[in-house]
């Protein structure tokens, strides 16, 4: 049964500005939650420090975007679908914030010290107290920022309960199948991973129909959620695999109405300044898989 994940997308575009600021975080304040998966590879920017805000139509919101005093910060890599999906839960709930483009082949001082458990990507941190892990910094943010911008869990528990179940779902059975077939070093690998993940990707087609017969605009029904979230972090990705797997995900015959969910999301304001680049996507993914070909 399809979870009722209920947010709202927001209607004006997001801000960006400058910033150098880099505080020391608060020692042992680390908050950490079940392990998931990172594509870790190492980022061919420069570290970037920049201040995002996003936001909420004046007309809906009385309530200042944060408290005083209030400061957050990720910790993040332009093309990881865990970071992603953080910085769109910000932006969906209107909460500046500030990002910070992390160097895998060179962690910073303030990473390391935030996880120093995995010392993975993303980490949100919290007037300097670290949360690590996605799914965990999501649920942070919707219960911590509760009485800002919209919910990206549903108030029904059961329906919750659902929202998760779909989440780990979306981690487990594509995230980490896709992996295995963007790594495999087999054809036979490979093979088994294409269709784990395509087994996936047509159950989650599937899940955009909410009773079987009518379409949904979002997995969170009118408005996208905590679900959409999740696998937003995945569309680049998704996109891309025809070029790096040579395997057509995304295909308007057979999965017709996830494909029109990856346009329709990636147009929200929330999402559209903030998704990697398909093509620098591509270029950089073929780049890595080449040297992890070349040391086995």
């Amino acid at each position: 049964m399809a979870p009722h994940v209920l947010a709202s997308a927001l209607s004006k575009p997001i801000g960006f500005r400058q910033s150098a600021s880099l505080d020391k975080v608060r020692p042992g304040g680390l908050r950490f939650g079940s392990s998931s998966l990172l594509l870790a590879v190492s980022s061919p920017l420069p570290p970037l420090r920049i201040r995002t805000a996003v936001p909420a139509p004046a007309e809906t919101r009385t309530e200042p975007l944060l408290a005083a005093g209030d400061e957050l910060k990720v910790l993040g890599t332009w093309r990881s679908p865990f970071a992603l999906r953080v910085r769109l839960a910000l932006n969906f709930k209107g909460l500046g914030y500030e990002y910070l483009e992390e160097d895998l082949d060179n962690k910073s001082d303030l990473l390391l010290q935030s996880n120093p458990v995995t010392k993975k990507l993303p980490v949100l941190i919290h007037n300097d107290v670290p949360i690590c892990e996605s799914l965990v910094i999501l649920e942070y943010i919707d219960e911590k920022f509760a009485a800002i911008g919209p919910s990206l869990l549903p108030a029904d528990h059961y329906e919750r309960a659902m929202a998760r179940f779909w989440a780990t779902y979306i981690d487990s059975k594509l995230v980490a199948q896709w992996l295995k077939m963007f790594r495999a070093n087999t054809d036979k690998q490979k093979a088994e991973a294409t269709r784990e993940t395509i087994e996936a990707v047509e159950t989650l087609e599937g899940l955009l129909l909410s009773d079987g017969q009518s379409k949904k605009p979002f997995f969170g029904g009118d408005d996208p959620g905590y679900v959409d979230v999740v696998l937003a972090g995945m569309i680049a990705w998704m996109q891309g695999t025809k070029a790096l797997c040579g395997v057509e995900l995304l295909d308007a015959a057979k999965t017709p109405l996830l494909l029109e969910w990856t346009e329709r999301f990636a147009e929200l304001d929330a999402a559209k300044l903030i998704m990697p680049d398909l093509d620098n996507l591509v270029e950089f993914a073929k780049v890595k898989r080449a040297k992890m070909m070349n040391q086995n």
